[in-house]
């Protein structure tokens, strides 16, 4: 009689100490499982299931999402009781959403009876886990009328967050699915800006941009350790690392940030003081992982430290923004958004926050992380586009100098060497223009490609979230669209290639891909397919023996150029866009750039909208450099001054015809490549 009054008391017990879960009547595709947690610190870290079973819960958290433990050398055992009242037995999945857990262990009882033991956690073999997932996932099935105990027992070095749920197999599955879209959306920002920043640093061979890259690159392994990716894909082995990744990684990020902030607002020459600080400041953020290897205990130190040099870094740009340094705008908008999510997130991970906002401090970094590479992608463009001036300058500077060279030889009739060394100084003055209007062009040209990329990403994100089974099923479709991803990554590199050889001090021979011009147009039609609606209709008339002698990435550059800004054109880019190849004879009209008369035989490249026109206004200048009518987050004024320049290069002519009357609006461009035997 007394056992049976114990078992009772026991069961009675476990129900008061935290409402059970009735799986039955769990509708929902997920649930937090938080309200439902009962918590018991292990300070020894020696305490077994017999132990806690007979031991008191705790249960009087707050409604919340999560549970804060921050960092602590105890385990803490977790306990879920569910219910199923139903007749047919109900598969779950329980969830712990926080990858930085050492060691998880997890038992499964059923009337007092051990069903499964599971001991698993990132210091233990990737294949220890129940689910194969960079998070901690249980699959369960509850058997019908029955009531189920599961303990859980973790514990880490890290800071300890409890984010646990319930959930629906196939919605976790989708969960799942998306969480991996999600990060490879980001890690895809991250590597395409890269390699953008890489051809910037290896054209300019500036520093900034260097350290710039090292700021990118310790960033994203930052995020690869705190979000379970590097347990799970790149050092399974080597748990050490994720135990201090988040934090060896993120060191040298911010000394990375605090280096290249007092670099671009020259702290150095106005600042000494300050500089010699932030300098002092660097050291003991680099020295930082040093002592995490020696001793975890420095963790809580090392979030102090962060919280603090985020403050120090965003103080920093505000005063350099109220000074009016023109850097320090885009520093200070960048910045702002990065600082403020490590300090909230960090204030999170050590307690100084609320856990109801769990959600935002898990991903408020990498949101923040993502904002400050696209301003500072618009910051790069901008440096561009002053690079671009001060070369023009130089251009002056250099046609200022030949003319006096020209003019003291006149005078002195200067010997056969004076007039090689004024031929050489042309040359390069011929060179330096070309090299003008390629950087000029190259940033626009960039983001055309960068937005194919992202169109493609975005239909295979729709492909997966349309899959009703974890298996791919759309395989074909996913094969061409990553083929697409490719060609238009094939012509950023390409790009990139002909930047540096024309920054190239002496000759080289350029490799020119002259490829059927119907062909060139048949590919980046494909390719700029996803940046169009699908109310946006594209008709061809294309000679497939007319065939214009060009640069293939040249003529891929013009065709982009000319189809996006149709695209704008149209209202809500609703309309047609009509692509035409031909041959062509002329004796009469003038070019709209040049105003030379146009005589002889042509291979006519004519792109058409029938969006809202251009004024005359308008034609008058739609060729200068830096001239846009778009908003100026929408436009940069360097698509037509490229394909301008590249036309004429060929001793080719355009002609612009537009209308803005109701009766017939539009635009057409029509690009005459002289006809070559």
């Amino acid at each position: 009689m007394r056992l049976i009054l114990f078992i009772l008391i026991s069961n009675f017990s476990v129900a008061m100490a935290n409402d059970s879960l009735d799986v039955k009547n769990n509708t929902q595709t997920s649930v937090s499982l938080t309200n439902y947690l009962g918590i018991l610190e292990d300070a020894s870290q020696q305490l077994t299931l017999a132990d806690v079973q007979q031991a008191t819960f705790k249960t009087d958290y707050p409604v919340q999402e999560s549970i804060n433990l921050s960092f602590t050398t105890s385990a803490y055992w977790l306990r879920l009781v569910f219910d199923n009242s139903s007749d047919l037995p109900i598969n779950k999945i329980i969830e712990l959403d926080y990858p930085l857990l050492k060691n998880v262990d997890f038992y499964w009882q059923i009337n007092d009876k051990n069903i499964q033991t599971i001991h698993t956690g990132f210091a233990l073999p990737f294949e220890n886990r129940a689910y194969q997932s960079k998070i901690f996932a249980f699959p369960v099935q509850f058997p019908a009328h029955s009531q189920s105990v599961i303990y859980l027992r973790v514990a880490s070095l890290n800071a300890i967050s409890i984010v646990a749920k319930l959930w629906e197999p196939m919605a976790f599955q989708h969960k799942e699915r998306n969480d991996y879209l999600t990060q490879s959306l980001y890690f895809g920002i991250v590597l395409a800006i890269t390699l953008f920043s890489l051809g910037l640093a290896l054209f300019l061979k500036e520093l900034d941009y260097f350290i710039y890259l090292s700021m990118i690159f310790f960033t994203a392994c930052t995020f690869i350790a705190n979000r379970g990716l590097g347990a799970e894909l790149i050092w399974p082995n080597f748990p050490f690392l994720t135990q201090i990744g988040s934090l060896g990684f993120g060191s040298f990020a911010l000394a990375g940030h605090l280096l290249f902030i007092s670099r671009l607002l020259h702290f150095k020459q106005h600042l000494p003081r300050l500089n010699l600080f932030i300098k002092l400041l660097m050291a003991l953020i680099l020295v930082t992982p040093l002592l995490l290897a020696i001793n975890f205990g420095w963790a809580l130190f090392a979030n102090l430290l962060f919280i603090g040099t985020s403050a120090f870094i965003l103080i920093m740009a505000l005063i350099a923004a109220l000074q009016k340094q023109r850097n320090a705008y885009f520093l200070c908008l960048s910045f702002s958004a990065l600082s403020l999510g490590i300090i909230i997130g960090l204030a999170h991970t050590v307690g100084f926050i609320s856990t109801n906002y769990s959600f935002y401090s898990l991903n408020i970094m990498q949101i923040g992380s993502a904002f400050e590479l696209l301003v500072l992608t618009l910051f790069l463009t901008d440096r561009y586009r002053l690079i671009q001036q001060e070369k023009l300058n130089a251009d002056n500077l250099l046609k200022q100098t030949n003319n006096k060279l020209l003019s003291k030889i006149e005078e002195h009739k200067a010997s056969v060497n004076q007039q090689l060394t004024l031929t050489n100084q042309v040359y390069q003055m011929q060179k330096l223009e070309s090299v003008t209007r390629l950087t000029a062009g190259i940033a626009h040209d960039f983001n055309n490609i960068l937005s194919s990329i992202v169109g493609y990403n975005g239909l295979n994100t729709l492909a997966a979230q349309d899959s009703q089974d974890k298996n791919i099923q759309n395989i074909e479709e996913y094969l061409f669209n990553s083929q697409q991803i490719d060609t238009a990554s094939q012509h950023a590199i390409n790009l990139i290639k002909k930047m540096m050889s024309y920054s190239s001090t002496h000759p080289v021979d350029r490799e020119i891909e002259i490829r059927p011009t119907y062909d060139v147009i048949d590919e980046i039609l494909i390719m700029l397919r996803p940046g169009l609606r699908k109310t946006c209709l594209v008709n061809t008339d294309l000679d497939h023996d007319s065939n214009i002698q060009i640069d293939a990435t040249h003529l891929g550059q013009i065709l982009t150029n000319l189809l996006v800004n149709a695209r704008d054109a149209m209202p809500n880019q609703t309309g047609e866009i009509t692509i035409s190849l031909k041959k062509i004879m002329s004796d009469k009209g003038n070019c709209t750039s040049c105003a030379q008369d146009i005589k002889g035989d042509f291979i006519e490249l004519r792109v058409s909208d029938n969006g809202s026109g251009l004024k005359a206004s308008v034609i008058k200048h739609i060729f200068d450099p830096f001239f846009t009518t778009k908003e100026i987050d929408k436009g940069t004024g360097l698509g037509l001054y490229t394909v301008n320049g590249m036309v004429h290069d060929l001793e080719g002519h355009i002609v612009v015809e537009s209308s803005t009357s109701e009766a017939n609006k539009g635009s057409t461009f029509r690009l005459l490549f002289p006809v070559k035997a």
